[in-house]
């Protein structure tokens, strides 16, 4: 996902609706490909379209685009790429956000996109005929995924409050050898995968991570150099995979001949069609703008309800590796000081579905005594507007630039922290709880 994300910083500093066609790609028949696209009921509960992009050498471009409804659930889309290469499949409302599909010339493929993939920011599609190179790309991810979910979880358990040192140090060993099983598993796919588009992806990886930091990484030399020397025998008509192997003897990570090799992803964001009108006025802040802020989909109007408790305010979401890495210690709190401190966890997803997905997963619900024997309570709040699809202005105007993003609040209402570690807030309520005992 890091290369997403730097792909994203690229698109933002685009014009808006900036989409080009390539000119050096011949439009002949056999660069031509089709896919055809059926949703299920949910998605089309409401009219919208389905838009298919792809950027190639650089240079973005919408292929093709459809029209569902209730009535009209199947429609074919057209296009064209000058090889292997990677298209996204991006809903206008409802359904994932951006669905990668892998083609080339001559391919005619055929997706479901069903009920179950509703509301999810991207989703790895295995439902597909006629693209068996999507197919090894989704097994590659979902594997990778996978892997690195099982390093992060260990990672995450480091963290916890109140571990010795050595059992620190036994779960970051474990932590280590997950990581390790998850970078040596790109360096097998690049070195067995077929498909040119993903295999290059995961050689990306390999190769600038090893040349970025080689302590990092559980790679020798010769591995990465049979790596890269295997990549044009297995794949000597495949342009991409010339320049980018090219380049790397050159230590550059791209020149201006290079092709772009990551796939485009979220083009709704930077596209006027998806843009928002409402405009949200900042103001400086001020204590009341946290006190007072509106707690939606759940039972209390506003944080000042919880006033004669100490209250946790936390902003997270499920993209961010460190709100998850924290959300045992917040759990740990609500355990700790059940009778002492409200913890409002508030989600900033855009999908609601995945947010809630997310709470379920870290277990971040409610447990009384008939389901474990360290019972707590987390208020869960979700900040999207879902009829207007942008984040209510009472949130907005908090501008949080980072997450996580926290502030703590005693009993009388004061905020006493911003922004601090879970740990620390747990020491810092341990020693207020000693204090008041002792008054």
């Amino acid at each position: 996902m890091k290369h997403y994300r730097r792909f994203l910083l690229l698109l933002a500093m685009l014009p808006v609706g900036t989409f080009v066609k390539a000119q050096n790609w011949i439009d002949v028949p056999e660069n031509r490909f089709s896919i055809t696209v059926k949703i299920d009921s949910a998605i089309a509960s409401e009219p919208q379209k389905l838009y298919m992009y792809s950027m190639v050498e650089r240079e973005m471009q919408l292929h093709d685009s459809i029209s569902f409804d209730s009535l009209h659930r199947v429609g074919t889309m057209h296009g064209y790429v000058p090889y292997e290469y990677n298209v996204n499949l991006l809903l206008q409302h409802r359904g994932p956000q951006c669905v990668p599909i892998v083609v080339k010339g001559g391919d005619s493929l055929s997706i479901h996109i069903g009920d179950e993939d509703d509301g999810f920011r991207m989703r790895y599609i295995d439902k597909v005929e006629g693209s068996p190179s999507t197919l090894e790309m989704v097994r590659f991810q979902h594997k990778k995924d996978s892997l690195r979910q099982e390093y992060l979880n260990q990672n995450s358990q480091s963290q916890l409050y109140n571990l010795t040192d050595a059992q620190r140090d036994s779960i970051n060993a474990i932590a280590q050898k997950e990581k390790d099983k998850w970078e040596r598993y790109i360096l097998e796919y690049a070195c067995t995968g077929k498909s040119p588009y993903s295999v290059i992806d995961a050689a990306g990886d390999v190769f600038y991570s090893f040349r970025r930091n080689p302590t990092l990484y559980p790679y020798t030399e010769k591995e990465v150099d049979d790596m890269m020397n295997s990549l044009l025998v297995r794949f000597p008509d495949y342009p991409p995979m010339k320049a980018f192997v090219n380049d790397s003897t050159l230590g550059t990570y791209m020149s201006a001949q290079s092709f772009e090799i990551w796939g485009s992803l979220e083009l709704r964001a930077y596209s006027e069609r998806f843009q928002k009108d409402e405009k949200i006025t900042m103001k400086p802040l001020k204590v009341g703008d946290y006190m007072n802020l509106k707690l939606y989909n759940g039972p209390l109007g506003n944080v000042n309800e919880f006033r004669g408790k100490y209250v946790l305010v936390d902003f997270w979401a499920s993209w961010c590796q460190p709100c998850m890495a924290q959300m045992p210690n917040i759990r740990y709190a609500a355990q700790e000081f059940r009778d002492d401190l409200a913890v409002c966890l508030i989600g900033i997803d855009e999908n609601r579905k995945q947010w809630w997905s997310t709470v379920k997963e870290k277990d971040m619900r409610n447990k009384d005594l008939t389901q474990t024997d360290r019972p707590y309570k987390i208020n869960n709040y979700y900040a999207y507007d879902e009829k207007k699809r942008a984040m209510y202005p009472e949130y907005q105007s908090l501008d949080i630039k980072t997450i996580p993003h926290n502030y703590l609040v005693d009993r009388s209402g004061r905020i006493i922290a911003k922004n601090i570690s879970i740990t620390l807030a747990i020491d810092k309520i341990k020693a207020l709880l000693e204090k008041e005992k002792q008054q």
